[in-house]
């Protein structure tokens, strides 16, 4: 069997895919980072429990209940633009993920805590704006 040798256009190729890469990388950090007023939603069992404001000038704790009848009690902590969840007790989040994601502040981040079904993420619609369910609009 004859050795395949790599030639100059294998070079080429391979580094022009790279550059690609990391120009797509930059450009969707770059992205994230210019957007202007951002809002975290919370999720519990699926359902929306709040929406709150991340301005960069906002600094304010927020709790929520969660279990089967609410008996549970979460803390989240927003600060300059970016929000985490503090600890749980450990009995009812033993590994303590969703605390230990800490500060997330990009739209591609998110905080999950599975064993209690709680969701943090980013959304880009104001608080209220009543287009729940819409996907999108064509003109």
């Amino acid at each position: 069997m004859p050795k395949l040798k790599i030639k100059i256009a294998d070079y080429i190729l391979v580094g022009a895919i790279l550059v690609w890469g990391f120009v797509g990388f930059w450009f969707n950090i770059q992205q994230a980072s210019a957007s202007g007023q951002k809002y975290a939603a919370i999720y519990v069992q699926n359902q929306m429990q709040a929406e709150l404001s991340l301005s960069t000038e906002d600094r304010y704790e927020y709790s929520f209940t969660f279990g089967e009848n609410g008996e549970h009690t979460a803390l989240l902590e927003v600060e300059e633009g970016r929000i985490r969840m503090m600890p749980l007790d450990g009995d009812i989040c033993p590994k303590h993920i969703c605390s230990h994601t800490g500060w997330i502040e990009y739209s591609y981040e998110s905080i999950v805590c599975l064993p209690n079904q709680i969701m943090i993420v980013f959304t880009d619609r104001t608080a209220g704006s009543g287009e729940e369910g819409l996907d999108g609009v064509t003109f």
